[in-house]
C-alpha cells in the first residue's frame, strides 16, 4: 500500500472456497498529504444492509487526499458472501459475522473473514461500522461508546444509544484494543434511501472534521440530540403480513404508551393475529416498517426507546 497521498485499492486474501474461487476483501486506502490518525470504515458486515457500502463509496468520493490529515482505510463490503445473498448471516456456514470477532484464521469462512478484518483494523485510532435496517426495516440512531463518543455526537443522529457493545462484534473487539468506535444504524428497508445516504455521508465527513482529519469547523450536533439507554425490540410471535401505522417518516416521534403501531394479519383468512403496541410512556420510535410488509415470527417489527429515561446529549 502506498504512503504517498492518494487513493489505492487492494485485495486482501481470506481463503479458498470449495468452487476454487479466492475469497478476498477489497480495501480502499486514502492517504492524506499531512500526518494524522488512521480511521477504519466497515460496510456490509450484514449482507442485507446495502446502505453501508454505498455510504462508504460516496464518502470516499468526497475526500481530497491533499486536504486529508491521516489515513482512511475502508472495507466497503466486509462480508461479500452475505451481500451476494442479501442475507444477515454468511450463507455457507450460517454465522453472523458481527458476533464472532476476533475470528479464527483457521476456522470457518466467517471466522476467517473476522480474523482478516481484525488484521485490517489493528493499530487504527478510530472505527466506524456502518449498519442499517435489513430488507424491510428502516432505522435511525448511533451507538455511544467511550472511547469514540465524539464521533457519535458529530455524526448527527438525534438519538444516541448508550449500551454495552455486543460481545463478538467488530466494535466490541476494537474497544478492547483501545480504538475509539461508533456504530451507525441508518436507513434500510428500501425507504427514504437518498435521505439516509445524504445524512450518512454528511455525518461521516463531519466526523473527519471533528477528528481534525479534514479542514473546516464541524457542524454542531442537532439541538434535540438525546441519549437513550433503554431500547426494546418489538418482535411478532406469529408470521403474516404486518400492516404498519408508523413508517420511516415517523422515526423519532414520541408516541403515547399503548398506541397501536401495527397489526399482524393472515394473508389467507385476513384474521388479525397479533397487535404490536408502544410499551413506554412515551415511546420514541427508532425502527419502523412501511404500511405492508411480510414478517416472520421473531423478526424486527419495531424498535422503541423509553422516552422517560432519555437525557439531553
Amino acid at each position: 500500500m502506498s504512503t504517498s497521498p492518494g487513493h489505492t485499492v487492494d485485495q486482501v486474501p481470506v481463503t479458498t472456497l470449495p468452487d476454487g474461487h479466492q475469497l478476498a476483501l477489497t480495501v480502499h486506502t486514502v492517504t492524506g498529504a499531512a500526518p494524522g490518525p488512521r480511521i477504519v470504515w466497515l460496510g456490509g458486515v450484514h449482507g442485507d444492509e446495502p446502505l453501508g457500502p454505498e455510504t462508504v463509496r460516496r464518502a470516499l468520493a468526497e475526500i481530497d487526499p491533499a486536504q486529508l490529515s491521516g489515513t482512511v482505510t475502508a472495507v466497503p463490503v466486509a462480508n461479500p458472501l452475505a451481500l451476494q445473498a442479501l442475507s444477515r448471516n454468511t450463507p455457507v456456514d450460517g454465522i453472523n459475522l458481527n458476533r464472532i470477532f476476533p475470528g479464527n484464521r483457521g476456522g470457518s469462512v466467517t471466522e476467517q473473514i473476522a480474523a482478516v478484518l481484525c488484521e485490517i483494523i489493528a493499530g487504527a485510532d478510530h472505527l466506524i461500522d456502518f449498519h442499517s435496517g435489513g430488507n424491510f426495516a428502516t432505522v435511525e440512531y448511533s451507538y455511544l461508546h467511550e472511547p469514540g463518543a465524539e464521533m457519535s455526537r458529530a455524526y448527527g443522529c438525534s438519538l444516541l444509544y448508550q449500551h454495552a457493545s455486543y460481545v463478538g462484534s467488530a466494535t466490541d473487539w476494537a474497544l478492547q484494543q483501545g480504538i475509539g468506535a461508533m456504530v451507525s444504524e441508518l436507513g434500510g428497508g428500501g425507504q427514504r434511501i437518498d435521505h439516509y445516504l445524504d445524512k450518512g455521508v454528511a455525518g461521516t465527513l463531519n466526523v473527519l472534521r471533528t477528528l481534525k482529519m479534514l479542514p473546516g469547523e464541524p457542524t454542531p450536533p442537532p439541538a434535540d440530540q438525546s441519549i437513550i439507554t433503554t431500547l426494546r425490540i418489538l418482535q411478532p410471535a406469529v408470521g403474516g403480513v404486518l400492516q404498519s401505522d408508523y413508517g420511516a417518516d415517523r422515526i423519532g416521534e414520541r408516541i403515547p404508551q399503548g398506541t397501536v403501531l401495527g397489526r399482524i394479519l393472515s394473508p389467507y383468512t385476513f384474521e388479525e393475529l397479533e397487535v404490536l403496541t408502544a410499551p413506554f410512556e412515551p415511546s420514541i420510535l427508532v425502527l419502523a416498517r412501511e404500511s405492508v410488509t411480510n414478517v416472520l415470527p421473531g423478526e424486527y417489527g419495531y424498535m422503541v426507546a423509553d422516552g422517560a429515561t432519555a437525557t439531553p446529549a
